[in-house]
């Protein structure tokens, strides 16, 4: 499977600098575009209208005390309230999803760092699918293909990665090359944690990302 380069982005997430495949639901970034509103990575915030449905009204009274504390601070755009109607309604949602996380150093990850490698992809699995780059230089090594890493501990890496659901990928002729694919992405339920984290993604792409 080939990954194309052009796809990705460089990020910061959690610390790392990776590379990342990004989905932008573009209803939401006009919206928040028109009215002015960028990432709202405040997980506080997010936690309360993480319980809160989208587009329909909600009888302020029904909620407690912290929760409109909360809603209180969010800028415009996040909710329209009606303080004389005793209603809110939220209108936040995900303006941008992160797809996929690529672990690859500063110039790709080297042998001697293969194993720091997967453990770093994989705080990454409560939030998308994630894989390593490599930097070993590829050959025409038997058992593996084109565009594999002549190394011999390729295999015990490919092997841990697997149990740790992260992709193996390298460089080749056409672009990037997964060895491993990454496990798909199942998230077990949804949380404000990551809606947080494909917020601060958004907020380095910016509203003009495309």
């Amino acid at each position: 499977m080939l990954l194309a380069e052009q796809s990705l982005t460089e990020l910061r997430l959690r610390g790392q600098q990776v590379r990342a495949a990004v989905t932008v639901f573009a209803d939401e970034a006009r919206r928040r575009s028109a009215v002015g509103l960028r990432a709202v990575d405040s997980r506080a915030l997010l936690s309360v209208l993480h319980d809160l449905p989208v587009d329909l009204p909600i009888p302020l009274p029904s909620l407690d005390a912290h929760a409109l504390r909360t809603l209180h601070t969010a800028p415009p755009g996040v909710v329209d309230q009606e303080d004389g109607q005793g209603i809110l309604v939220r209108r936040l949602v995900p303006a941008a999803r992160v797809e996929l996380v690529l672990v690859h150093g500063a110039r790709g990850i080297s042998p001697d760092q293969w194993d720091s490698a997967v453990r770093d992809a994989s705080q990454f699995a409560p939030f998308c699918a994630r894989g390593v780059l490599l930097s070993h230089p590829v050959s025409e090594r038997a058992g593996h293909g084109p565009g594999s890493p002549d190394h011999p501990d390729l295999d015990l890496l490919l092997l841990k990665a697997r149990f740790y659901g992260v992709g193996v990928a390298t460089h080749g002729p056409a672009g990037l090359r997964w060895l491993q694919a990454p496990a798909p992405y199942r998230p077990l339920r949804h949380s404000a944690a990551q809606w947080l984290f494909h917020e601060q993604a958004w907020r380095q792409l910016g509203p003009d990302w495309s």
